[in-house]
């Protein structure tokens, strides 16, 4: 019978861990930033338009590079047909579900709460349906599956925001002072994910962590193959992250 590590076991041949913040890395999204600025560019604009609305934290599980293994199932667990997407689905929801039962402890103690009361998903501005994060964060990730809630919907006109950041792109249900845990996929600009955590806390929200399967990076683009080569040089292991860049019980 598959296991959640025996079906993400595969995934540590290609993730890679984003690299800490500090000099040339953005200390929110963990992409590259330019020297002596602590935040790249579209997190500045982020935090610029939204102000404290913006997530307490940004915590990618992985890079995801353009062209890449990882880049690419996260693409085909929303586009690919039939038996492949199911496959792809299931693969990364092991990887969403590993991930959080080994490290929310420490993206919890990052925002310096308790932990999350509830968790929700960045929906779709594109028409979609029904998000497939929201399929495997409502039903497939154990340890989400019982905190999960539908709180957001795209606002009237949000389409016609493009990927700019805004602070009427989502309508969220009222809360009460929860701490939110919001899953993304892949992370480009990050306008989505910053939108929809700006949109939780005008709802109430106390702490919004935001936890994203892939940080998108296209090696091609300035000075971005320095950046990628810096952060091969550590092989990922599941018993690290982000928050606590060490390996920890």
């Amino acid at each position: 019978m598959a296991t959640v590590v025996g079906l993400s076991d595969r995934y540590a041949n290609f993730l890679i861990h984003p690299l800490p913040s500090g000099p040339g890395v953005c200390q929110i999204c963990r992409g590259p930033a330019r020297t002596g600025y602590p935040a790249c560019l579209r997190c500045q604009q982020a935090a610029t338009a939204l102000g404290a609305g913006i997530a307490d934290t940004v915590v990618p599980i992985s890079l995801a590079l353009k062209g890449e293994q990882y880049a690419n199932e996260l693409w085909r667990y929303k586009n690919a047909p039939g038996a492949q997407q199911r496959y792809f689905r299931t693969g990364l929801a092991a990887v969403l579900w590993r991930f959080l039962a080994r490290h929310e402890r420490c993206i919890a103690h990052q925002c310096r709460v308790p932990g999350f009361d509830t968790v929700t998903t960045v929906p779709s501005t594109s028409g979609r349906a029904e998000h497939p994060l929201r399929v495997m964060a409502a039903d497939m990730v154990g340890v989400t599956r019982e905190r999960y809630r539908d709180l957001l919907v795209p606002a009237p006109k949000a389409a016609d925001l493009g990927r700019e950041v805004s602070l009427s792109r989502y309508v969220s249900t009222a809360l009460w002072g929860e701490n939110v845990l919001l899953l993304d996929d892949t992370w480009v600009t990050g306008n989505h994910a910053q939108s929809a955590a700006a949109a939780l806390r005008a709802a109430g929200a106390g702490s919004v962590a935001v936890v994203v399967l892939g940080r998108h990076l296209n090696k091609n683009y300035g000075d971005t193959a320095v950046h990628i080569e810096q952060a091969r040089l550590r092989r990922f292991a599941w018993d690290v992250c982000l928050p606590r860049p060490w390996s920890h019980d």
